[in-house]
């Protein structure tokens, strides 16, 4: 007998009577059939989930890349399988394991999605009685300690041909409890769903990162990476951490504790490579938070550890073992390279290449750093003249002094004897000062950067915006430039507050006269967002890393620029960004708006968003209200803020009214339209909110 012989009525009765639950949606998502047992599991009546999208019966919980991977996968025809968090009517989370098939038409095409899906009564088991199996933390959907520790193990283990060398960083928010007393428990658990996306974000996606206590996490690094690099990473984490959270309409800033421990070098087992990296993380506590700490012996080893590093700096210039690398700088307006930062590296016989925060502090504490800032200032204006010597285009060097170089002997002198040693036009040499270097003894300092400017060279005050300085002091102080600190751009795409703060420092200082340079810059939104503000220069990994001299050359040979298209470019065209966390829906509106001649955007979340909101002219904006990370309400209360001139649209199926009411009362969203929507008149409204714009 065959499929084509059975009755519908047995088909039916199938279906019905299955010990399983099973779901029909549309090739749009939306349910079309829902079988008794499911309905059963769920709590729901059928009328209340047709015409829905699943998610409806969704925990919410896991990742973004776990209902991306969903998607591709179905839409490409195959079978998916795997588990999910879903949530009952009346509120309790439960597991499922889910199968979902594509359905075809006689002609091939995905018409239907078939879920199937079972109670994972063994995994629910476990977790009640705090079993191994829970593999997922259900707050944040991150991997929780046990599973953490099971990959850290194979990593150990590696292929057996290969010494295993890897990182682990452990992390912990700083002062937790504040945001639980001040704000409740709800809004903490609203902070740490934020956080574990901001990690995520900032890692790669082969990287792991785990949840294994309230306000502690581990993050497990996949590759090798230099203490340089796992320094950049761990600035980079912190920067992400620190973006301030809108929470009740008060702005609360995050800080961290962040510790790192490497293997072999640390540790030979997962436990101690743990135990290695929460000590680690308890120094930078120590320290006052809101920094990282390698992972350093117990008090005896790490006394004979600091020593030896004590003892292997003193030597450091006479074996040769310092260089520099350099990154470039660049004029936004141009494009073109406008000068390089000089960064000095220890290339260590035994240990490698060793990050500037593991010796410097090392350095400035023994008093070593103005013996170690004098090779800088010498090796950078030696390399200089080879590039002249080469006939390669001029270009501004800059070097950064430390706080006790700054203020020791006869700085300007040793300065002008160094440049007349090699040759070099002084006005290729910037000097980098903290505002702490001035603000330790303002009239001094006035003094040195007076003599130091009568020289020809230029100066520029470093980390602008972190320190104390008066502007009284700024406006007297004879220095060239000012440069923004990563901690204000890294969200500037994201945090109005920090954009705002940023345009007014960059129009003081125009006012002052000064040029402005903001370091940091890692994507082409930060970028253009700076541009749009009249910032002058930038620097980061969105150009270029700090890179060895050798490579430096062909920059300069070919002029390397920087590619960043102007808007205006297309003045007159629509331009529709819609924002959903599931591509079904942002598939079913693209096939919907087509038509209708816009420029159509799409975003799977509101970071993504943002990030599109910085790099290209949009006039509406569609989004979801129930996102992970950031709601549909909190990306457009940003956008009005960031790109006021935007109209703003709601489409959802969750429709928290109070919420909604708010947001349209403040304009923050100019109209809700609920799901599923009617395409006539999703159409009509969005061809009025492109009239407003004329």
């Amino acid at each position: 007998m065959s499929a084509a012989d059975i009755p519908d009525s047995l088909f039916r009765a199938m279906l019905e009577q299955n010990t399983v639950g099973i779901v029909v949606t549309d090739r749009d998502g939306l349910i079309v059939y829902v079988n008794p047992r499911q309905l059963e599991a769920s709590g729901y009546a059928l009328e209340e989930l047709l015409g829905q999208n699943p998610r409806i019966m969704g925990a919410g919980d896991a990742p973004p890349e776990v209902y991306q991977d969903l998607w591709s996968t179905i839409l490409s025809g195959r079978v998916w399988h795997g588990e999910l968090n879903n949530r009952r009517r009346n509120g309790e989370v439960h597991r499922e394991l889910v199968r979902i098939s594509p359905i075809r038409n006689p002609a091939g095409d995905i018409t239907h999605f078939f879920a199937i899906k079972e109670e994972d009564l063994l995994g629910n088991a476990a977790r009640l009685l705090g079993g191994a199996t829970a593999i997922l933390d259900p707050l944040t959907g991150l991997p929780n300690r046990a599973m953490l520790l099971e990959r850290i193990s194979l990593r150990l283990i590696g292929d057996g041909n290969v010494t295993p060398n890897f990182a682990l960083f452990s992390i912990d928010l700083d002062r937790f409890r504040v945001i639980n007393e001040s704000f409740g428990h709800f809004a903490a658990d609203e902070v740490l769903v934020r956080v574990a996306a901001r990690l995520r974000e900032t890692i790669r996606q082969s990287d792991m990162v785990a949840r294994t206590g309230a306000n502690e996490f581990l993050l497990l690094l996949d590759s090798e990476n230099s203490d340089t690099q796992l320094e950049e990473l761990a600035q980079r984490l912190l920067s992400a951490i620190g973006t301030p959270v809108e929470l009740q309409g008060r702005t609360a800033r995050l800080t961290a504790s962040m510790g790192i421990a490497r293997a072999p070098l640390d540790a030979r087992s997962a436990d101690d490579l743990i135990k290695h990296a929460d000590n680690a993380m308890a120094m930078a506590k120590t320290a006052g938070g809101g920094c990282f700490r390698f992972y350093a012996p117990p008090a005896k080893d790490q006394a004979i550890a600091w020593n030896d590093l004590t003892a292997a700096l003193r030597d450091v210039v006479k074996r040769d073992e310092l260089l520099l690398h350099y990154q470039p700088k660049v004029d936004l307006r141009t494009g073109k390279m406008q000068g390089l930062e000089a960064l000095v590296r220890w290339q260590h016989p035994e240990h490698g290449l060793i990050a500037p925060s593991r010796f410097i502090p090392v350095a400035e504490e023994t008093g070593l750093i103005v013996d170690l800032n004098e090779w800088v200032i010498r090796a950078a204006l030696r390399q200089m003249r080879l590039w002249m010597d080469a006939g390669l285009p001029r270009i501004t060097v800059s070097l950064n002094l430390s706080l006790r170089h700054f203020g020791y002997g006869d700085l300007p002198g040793f300065i002008a004897t160094c440049i007349e040693e090699t040759g070099v036009d002084p006005t290729l040499l910037e000097l980098e000062i903290s505002e702490g270097a001035v603000m330790r003894d303002p009239s001094r300092a006035f003094i040195i950067v007076d003599r130091i400017k009568s020289l020809g060279v230029k100066l520029s005050l470093d980390d602008f915006g972190t320190g104390l300085s008066s502007l009284s002091y700024l406006s007297r102080m004879n220095v060239d430039k000012l440069k923004i600190d990563q901690s204000f751009v890294h969200d500037i795409t994201t945090n109005p507050v920090n954009a705002s703060i940023v345009a007014a420092m960059i129009a003081m200082a125009h006012k002052l006269g000064k040029r402005v340079i903001a370091v940091g810059v890692e994507t082409e939104g930060q970028a253009r967002q700076l541009r749009r503000h009249d910032c002058d220069e930038i620097q980061g990994y969105f150009f270029s890393r700090p890179v060895a001299a050798e490579e430096i050359a062909p920059m300069l040979a070919a002029g390397r620029l920087l590619s960043l298209k102007t808007e205006a470019a297309e003045p007159d065209q629509k331009t529709l960004l819609l924002v959903d966390d599931e591509p079904n829906i942002l598939n079913a509106l693209k096939r919907l708006l087509r038509r209708d001649g816009y420029r159509i955007l799409s975003a799977g979340s509101g970071e993504e968003a943002l990030e599109l909101l910085a790099t290209n002219s949009v006039q509406v904006i569609v989004s979801d209200q129930r996102m992970p990370a950031m709601s549909g309400v909190e990306l457009l209360s940003r956008a009005r803020e960031l790109y006021p001139h935007t109209v703003r649209i709601i489409l959802s199926g969750y429709s928290d009214i109070s919420t909604l009411s708010d947001a349209i009362n403040r304009g923050a969203v100019w109209k809700y339209i609920s799901k599923p929507w009617d395409d006539e008149t999703l159409k009509d409204e969005i061809r009025h909110a492109f009239s407003l714009r004329n």
